[in-house]
């Protein structure tokens, strides 16, 4: 079996912490071949106790920033495979690491490997059983076409990319203009081929890093016909919070240092006002939501409407408090860091 190094960003995550590394040191896998490696932010609430008990090593970080912070991790990875978790992700079955693997190794062209959904799981809160559904925590990734997970709404490959069926997974070859948003919630790639993308603490940020690495013509991923477990919405104000911390810093802050573009002024401007239309008047989600319903009766489905809603005011308070100069730079494409 490959030596797999999972690395990860926490602080006070210990409300989640224990169902994430349960379920790694649960896996059918040798474990003298895991090794854990979290970078810790000051944490207080017990999790520090979890990491001990679960023979996780532990490396003090201050950077500020999560995706920085799995840079530092990273430093000290020594094993041949890095699977990048946060602390909401659960390995949903204890054969899950060792069939990742395994599909990736059918295809060493393949730079990395990750699933192709998120578990819809019944029991779940409402707002965790959407994300699954609709196959993103952020919809504006879908509507601009550049989601990394399927929604249940088809069983067809309606993702990005040139896509081969390999059976129980399918071969994805992407480019610059059509690489989704991969490299978090359960991802596995070859250390050797992450090291030669940018990622010290100043660049880290998982969507950049694969970009580097596509630059580099390393395009082929593994999309397993599997699942994770993501718990990314038990509160909606939480997560509200939390997107909007997210644009502004990580992606209007650091707006000079990116080499991805969730939003691509050349070939989004038109497609960016049409969801700001359909979020606004509610008619594209809505009809999202009626479609997923038809096939799993689920009410989480109109979480979609509520979400795409706010998640427009949310993104244009970013923008705008950004200032006259941040707002047309991101609007227009002006001084990106490419």
């Amino acid at each position: 079996m490959k030596s797999v190094s999972v690395v990860m960003a926490t602080l006070n995550a210990g409300a989640v912490q224990d169902g994430c590394l349960r379920s790694i040191r649960e896996q059918d896998y040798d474990q003298r071949g895991v090794e854990i490696i979290a970078a810790d932010g000051g944490s207080t609430d017990g999790t520090l106790e979890l990491f001990e008990r679960y023979g996780v090593v532990v490396v003090k970080e201050n950077t500020g920033s999560p995706e920085a912070a799995k840079a530092v991790a990273l430093k000290i990875a020594k094993n041949e495979l890095v699977l990048e978790v946060d602390e909401d992700n659960v390995l949903p079955d204890r054969g899950w690491l060792k069939k990742m693997v395994e599909c990736l190794e059918k295809e060493p062209e393949a730079t990395g490997v990750y699933t192709w959904r998120y578990r819809h799981q019944k029991e779940a809160k409402s707002l965790n059983r959407y994300f699954s559904l609709i196959g993103v925590n952020d919809p504006v990734a879908r509507f601009l076409g550049r989601a990394d997970r399927q929604s249940y709404s088809s069983d067809e490959w309606t993702l990005s990319g040139v896509a081969r069926d390999k059976g129980e997974y399918f071969l994805v070859e992407f480019e610059e203009d059509n690489l989704p948003t991969v490299g978090a919630n359960g991802f596995l790639i070859w250390r050797k081929l992450l090291m030669e993308a940018k990622v010290d603490e100043e660049n880290f940020f998982h969507i950049d890093v694969n970009m580097d690495l596509v630059r580099k013509g390393y395009k082929k991923y593994v999309v397993v016909k599997n699942d994770v477990i993501h718990i990314s919405g038990e509160s909606i104000l939480k997560f509200f919070k939390k997107r909007y911390r997210y644009m502004k810093e990580l992606y209007m802050n650091d707006y000079g240092k990116r080499r991805y573009f969730l939003y691509n002024p050349k070939t989004d401007k038109f497609k960016i006002v049409l969801y700001s239309l359909s979020s606004l008047t509610l008619i594209w989600p809505i009809l999202e939501a009626l479609e997923g319903f038809a096939r799993i009766q689920d009410w989480a489905w109109f979480w979609h409407p509520v979400v795409c809603f706010f998640m427009f005011w949310i993104y244009a308070v970013a923008v705008l408090r950004s200032g006259i100069k941040g707002t047309i730079g991101y609007l227009f494409g002006m001084d990106k860091g490419q």
